[in-house]
C-alpha cells in the first residue's frame, strides 16, 4: 500500500510529459523486466499516447500527460483487442490512481508491468553532466528537425505549384499545336497560334519560369537544412556516446531514449545520408 507521501510523489510523476514518464520508468525498471525490446513496447506506447492526445480535446501531442476515459479506452482497445468493454473498464480502474478518471503513462507502464507506486516513486534515477549534456543536443537535433520538416513541407508546396503551372503550359502547347494544324481553321487563325506556340516555346511564361525559381530555391533550402541536421545528429551521437561511457549505466533508460530519438530522426534524412539501418528494427543496449 502506498502512503500518502509516496501518492503525493506519484501524482506529480504523472503531471510529466509522456516521453518524461517513460523515461523516468526505463531508468527505474532496467533489467527488472524491462530490456531492449520492452523498451521499444515503451517508445511505441508513448507514440500511441501522443497520437491519441492530437485527436482529443486539449491537443496537447508530446506535451501532453494524461488521457480521458474516452482516449483511455481506445488506447487500452488498440493494444489489447482482446479485452471486453467491461473488462476495458476494470483494467481502467486498476490503472488510475485516485480516481481521477485520466490515464497517464506511466500509470499504463506500471499496471503493465505489475510495478508498484512505491517502488516507482523510489526507482533511481541516475544524472551527471554528460547526461545533461547529452539531452540538450538532443534538443537541438530536434530545432534542426523541425526546421527541415517545416522547409520540406514549402518544397511539396512548391512543386505542386510547378506540377500546376508546367500542367497549363503543356496544355495550352497542346491546344495550339490543334489550332496551327486545323485544316478547317482560317489561314489567319492557323498562323496565329503558330506564332504564340512558338512564343512559348521560346520562353516559358513568367508563372513558369517563377514556379522553377521557387521549387529550386526551396530544395536548395532543405539540402542545407538536411546537412546542418546531419551535422546535429553528430554532435548529439557523440554527447550520447559520451554520457553512456562516463557513468550511462545509472539512466540505462534515459541513454536508450536519447539513442532512439537519434535513430528517429536519422530517418527523416535521404538515404544516402542516413547513418543507420533503417530496413532493420531499432536494437541498442544502453548497459553493453
Amino acid at each position: 500500500m502506498a502512503t500518502n507521501t509516496k501518492l503525493e510523489k506519484f501524482v506529480e510523476l504523472t503531471k510529466m510529459p509522456y516521453r518524461d514518464q517513460a523515461v523516468w520508468f526505463l531508468n527505474g525498471f532496467w533489467g527488472e523486466g524491462i530490456d531492449p525490446n520492452e523498451a521499444n513496447k515503451v517508445w511505441t506506447y508513448v507514440e500511441k499516447f501522443v497520437a491519441l492526445d492530437l485527436q482529443s480535446s486539449g491537443k496537447k501531442g508530446t506535451a501532453g500527460n494524461e488521457l480521458d476515459q474516452f482516449w483511455s479506452a481506445k488506447f487500452l482497445e488498440d493494444f489489447n483487442q482482446a479485452l471486453s468493454a467491461i473488462a476495458r473498464k476494470e483494467a481502467l480502474r486498476q490503472i488510475v490512481t485516485n480516481n481521477r478518471g485520466m490515464m497517464s503513462c506511466i500509470e499504463f507502464l506500471v499496471w503493465t508491468y505489475k510495478k508498484t507506486v512505491n517502488a516507482t516513486v523510489d526507482a533511481p534515477q541516475g544524472t551527471s553532466q554528460d547526461l545533461v549534456d547529452a539531452q540538450k543536443a538532443l534538443r537541438k537535433v530536434q530545432t534542426a528537425l523541425d526546421e527541415c520538416k517545416r522547409l520540406e513541407a514549402e518544397l511539396h508546396q512548391a512543386v505542386a505549384e510547378l506540377k500546376k503551372q508546367e500542367d497549363a503550359y503543356n496544355n495550352r502547347c497542346q491546344l495550339l499545336e490543334q489550332r496551327a494544324n486545323d485544316a478547317a481553321a482560317s489561314v489567319v487563325s492557323r498562323n496565329k497560334a503558330s506564332n504564340e506556340l512558338a512564343q512559348l516555346k521560346g520562353e516559358d511564361p513568367l508563372p513558369l519560369r517563377k514556379a522553377k525559381l521557387t521549387q529550386e530555391a526551396a530544395l536548395r533550402k532543405v539540402q542545407r537544412q538536411q546537412d546542418n541536421l546531419m551535422k546535429e545528429l553528430a554532435a548529439a551521437q557523440e554527447a550520447v556516446d559520451r554520457a553512456k561511457a562516463h557513468g550511462g549505466g545509472t539512466a540505462p533508460g534515459l541513454i536508450w531514449w536519447l539513442q532512439r530519438e537519434l535513430f528517429a530522426s536519422d530517418y527523416y534524412l535521404p538515404k544516402s545520408k542516413q547513418k543507420f539501418d533503417h530496413t532493420k528494427p531499432f536494437s541498442y543496449d544502453p548497459t553493453a
